[in-house]
């Protein structure tokens, strides 16, 4: 069972980071998820907190048995924003009105991204993010959404998922945590927890969903890597074209009284 609460962390330095991140309760062990990861705990450049149990990060969801549904409707979990394609979604998707789940489909690709489209001799450092600069400008009606949507209270608690919790997951969540206050390598630090899952998921579908394994497979090393460059170079990137992550979300629409409620439904109001 995981803990329906968690402890709170000091201001996150560089020496403190490590410790942040792989944090006991920032991790929720589910057999139906391996990316299932709470936000909570990193601390602003103000010096303020992400609140425990209030926002998560996932890899589909639908695989969730209903004991681990019970868990989720335990945290009082409100709203799924589920990134995937149309296609993807046919597969399954979490949308429970008894336990009180709502399911949200905010596309950010169109398609999911073709082996025969990737190159197998790819810097992952540097595809990775390119592709993730991509997904700013393809995805930005989704992402706009998808912020507008965490950004209302009454939405909280929420998981926003794609398949898995790596890509698509990553870019909108250095979104939500960089326009809070969350520094740079904080964020990077965050994605990097991925690649070291991204090993589970292989296992699980071997086990699972082998023709998924096999697709999988088909794909290059490196678009399975999360490798820590690649968010830097997300963010270097946006500071460089908009000035801030602030900057990029403002030139998709989300003003600042988005911001600023997205701020005080995530952060303690008191800084520690």
């Amino acid at each position: 069972m995981n803990p329906p609460a968690a402890r709170s962390l000091t201001l996150v330095n560089e020496e403190q980071l490590s410790l942040a991140t792989i944090h006991p309760d920032r991790h929720l062990s589910f057999e139906g998820a391996f990316n299932f990861r709470d936000l909570g705990g990193y601390v602003t450049t103000d010096g303020r907190m992400v609140k425990w149990r209030t926002l998560f990060r996932a890899d589909a969801v639908h695989r969730l048995p209903d004991a681990e549904l019970d868990q989720l409707a335990a945290i009082g979990l409100k709203t799924v924003i589920d990134l995937r394609t149309g296609s993807e979604v046919e597969h399954g998707h979490l949308h429970d009105p008894e336990r009180g789940i709502q399911h949200v489909h905010l596309d950010v690709l169109g398609e999911v991204w073709k082996p025969l489209d990737l190159d197998e001799n790819a810097d992952a450092r540097v595809v990775l993010s390119d592709l993730y600069v991509h997904m700013l400008d393809i995805g930005a009606p989704a992402l706009s959404q998808a912020f507008r949507t965490l950004a209302d209270a009454d939405n909280l608690p929420a998981v926003f998922h794609c398949a898995a919790g790596k890509d698509r997951t990553g870019v909108l969540a250095a979104m939500v945590l960089s326009t809070i206050g969350v520094a740079d390598h904080v964020i990077v630090a965050d994605y990097a927890i991925s690649g070291a899952n991204m090993a589970e998921l292989v296992e699980r579908l071997k086990r699972d969903r082998p023709e998924a394994l096999t697709a999988m497979n088909e794909q290059p090393s490196a678009y399975l890597a999360a490798p820590p460059e690649a968010m830097k170079r997300l963010l270097a990137h946006v500071n460089a074209e908009y000035g801030s992550m602030t900057g990029y979300v403002n030139s998709i629409g989300i003003s600042t009284d988005v911001i600023d409620s997205l701020a005080a439904s995530l952060l303690d109001s008191e800084e520690n």
